[in-house]
């Protein structure tokens, strides 16, 4: 992952947070700063219809635990990996080159998961049907693997985004600066710092109205006790969103302006 430039009204050359592209311009995942406000770079796997909600990653487990195929080196940079028929981004045994970069890949030495490495995801090579997997790491191994050793990988979170209800089983990455299209895929995501979120009326509204969590469609809602009037489950256990930054002047509801904290 890339950092590019941390003044706040810096601009980014080739495209910048507010504009969308038909080509990738920057690796996936690519991050910049501005201020307090961080941006991924990401694609859409849809047009979207809207910005005021979060975009989220629908991606399953890419490969479950798997063996891996051949004995490896300590001081090598890949691995080969036995994959099966319903692995992959379509869980159909089928990857198609670099399909898994920017994603993240667990290594354990042995099945008892005793100890384990993790690394960024550079590439992978294509591969028609379930077998042997190629996919190269973003370091070497510190020790050698054997055929004993198991993988577990997971797809780039920023590699085809959604907008819309995630069901409660996503996670949201953050807000759109744009509204990507299917010919336009390519766009930035705003990941923390100060922005403005669709939100439910009981956010920000009075005294500690102010920790929100994403709810399953994607709009803000209040962190609540499941005992507390309107309390859910899912508002305990949802994925935080952040803290409401401030309220109108009679510390009723204000603009929903929310410091995002996803990815700093």
């Amino acid at each position: 992952m890339r950092t590019l430039g941390a003044d706040s009204a810096a601009i980014v050359l080739n495209q910048d947070i507010y504009e969308i592209s038909a080509t990738a311009k920057h690796r996936l995942g690519t991050r910049v700063v501005r201020g307090d406000r961080v941006f991924r770079y990401a694609k859409a796997g849809m047009a979207f219809t809207t910005n005021a909600y979060p975009c989220w990653a629908p991606q399953n487990q890419t490969i479950a635990s798997s063996s891996v195929q051949a004995a490896a080196p300590a001081g090598q940079n890949f691995v080969l990996v036995t994959v099966g028929s319903s692995e992959g981004l379509a869980n159909n045994g089928v990857f198609a080159k670099d399909d898994l970069a920017g994603g993240s890949i667990l290594i354990a030495l042995t099945s008892a998961y005793g100890e384990l490495f993790n690394f960024m995801i550079l590439g992978n090579d294509a591969l028609a049907s379930a077998g042997t997997l190629k996919i190269y790491l973003d370091g070497e191994l510190p020790v050698a693997l054997t055929t004993s050793s198991c993988v577990e990988a997971h797809a780039s979170i920023y590699a085809d985004t959604r907008v819309g209800n995630g069901g409660g089983f996503v996670m949201f990455l953050g807000l759109p600066m744009r509204l990507a299209t299917v010919a336009a895929p390519y766009y930035w995501v705003q990941t923390w710092g100060p922005v403005w979120f669709g939100s439910q009326p009981a956010v920000g509204l009075g005294w500690h109205a102010q920790e929100c969590i994403f709810r399953d469609e994607g709009s803000l809602g209040l962190r609540t006790d499941a005992t507390a009037p309107g309390g859910t489950a899912y508002t305990i256990n949802a994925q935080t969103a952040g803290v409401v930054m401030c309220h109108a002047q009679d510390n009723t509801q204000g603009a929903p302006f929310l410091f995002l904290q996803v990815a700093p």
